[in-house]
């Protein structure tokens, strides 16, 4: 009898991973629908065993000659995953957790609602350094998505499910926005006519292993934010005015001030 080829393909780009990709590929082996993980090495200088590791799941290993980036890893994912014929893709990040039914949930979504071609979910951060758990609640509906999107992106990228008629359009991650790839996808999306929400379930949990604010990342991000933002503007809605507002007073914050705030909301936001 012939094996059916599963309609989910995930992708997970990995770099010098450790121990915690166990972690994440048992939350994978745990899903109750099948799928096919495409797992990108992004020229890491130390490798695990990968094939004992990935033993039991349904896997495609794409082994980069040397360091691309995340944006290059996850292109070379894509690229590979438009050879097959699925109807949903998901991302998942390394050392994070997806809750058992998370793929059903999110192909059963997007099933009942067909005018949507991406989603994510609830999220729960988990901070290792302090043990603090938040949960992030993302707008469900599209028009929630859409006025978000003017602030900062709607949807947790790691927890994301699309269409594949969605990826065939799509294709690849843009590299003009660097550490800010997923964001402008997003608003590659709203631009493109593609409707974007959220299932309205907790379904994935980042573990965040430390705490600290990377200052020469902060502001490649945000950078890459204002650019965006600027380049996708709609002049006609405050929202518009009021992101650039909020990212431009993020980039003049000392980074100092910034970790003080983060830490008096997290500490409110855990009780």
């Amino acid at each position: 009898m012939t094996k059916t080829a599963p309609d989910i393909a995930v992708l997970m780009p990995v770099y010098n991973p450790a121990a915690e990709l166990a972690m994440t590929l048992d939350s994978i082996r745990r899903q109750t629908v099948p799928c096919r993980l495409y797992l990108v090495d992004d020229g890491s200088k130390t490798k695990p065993d990968y094939h004992a590791l990935l033993k039991g799941l349904d896997y495609r290993l794409i082994e980069l000659p040397q360091n691309a980036g995340i944006t290059g890893a996850l292109n070379a994912g894509l690229a590979e995953i438009l050879k097959g014929d699925y109807a949903y893709v998901a991302r998942v990040d390394n050392g994070d957790i997806n809750m058992d039914d998370r793929f059903a949930i999110q192909k059963a979504y997007l099933q009942s609602h067909p005018d949507i071609a991406v989603i994510s979910s609830h999220v729960r951060y988990e901070y290792e350094v302090t043990g603090l758990k938040i949960d992030v609640l993302n707008p469900e509906t599209p028009e929630g998505c859409a006025r978000r999107l003017r602030y900062n992106a709607p949807l947790t990228h790691a927890s994301i499910m699309f269409r594949m008629d969605f990826l065939r359009a799509f294709k690849a991650y843009s590299t003009a926005y660097p550490a800010a790839e997923d964001y402008a996808m997003e608003f590659w999306a709203n631009a493109n006519g593609y409707r974007m929400g959220n299932v309205p379930q907790l379904l994935y949990r980042t573990i965040e292993m430390t705490e600290s604010i990377s200052g020469g990342s902060r502001k490649r991000q945000l950078n890459s934010r204002l650019r965006l933002q600027w380049d996708y503007a709609d002049w006609t809605s405050i929202h518009t005015w009021l992101g650039l507002a909020r990212t431009v007073s993020l980039m003049v914050m000392p980074i100092g001030a910034l970790r003080r705030i983060k830490s008096a909301l997290r500490g409110i936001m855990g009780k």
